[in-house]
């Protein structure tokens, strides 16, 4: 398995949980599962192994557009300029 994507809707709320290896390939599924609006949308990072250069531009570039992030792993916080929450 290199990335699993669970969504969870609750209300207007999407919850992304987000499992594996983020790579270049499934950055486009991640987008798609994100939708048009990025306010509301929460990734679960708590299961996210790693990221490769392409996974952490997204998860930057998702970070900026309003995307909320939680259990971000400390080993890609620092890389992707999230507070682990």
């Amino acid at each position: 398995m290199t990335l699993r994507i669970t969504v969870c809707q609750q209300g207007p709320m999407r919850r992304i949980q987000v499992a594996g290896r983020l790579t270049g390939e499934e950055v486009g599924e991640l987008d798609q599962t994100i939708g048009d609006d990025p306010s509301v949308a929460c990734l679960e990072l708590d299961h996210l192994r790693s990221a490769d250069g392409a996974g952490l531009a997204a998860l930057r570039r998702l970070r900026a557009e309003g995307v909320e992030m939680r259990g971000v792993p400390h080993h890609l916080a620092w890389r992707i300029g999230a507070a682990n929450a």
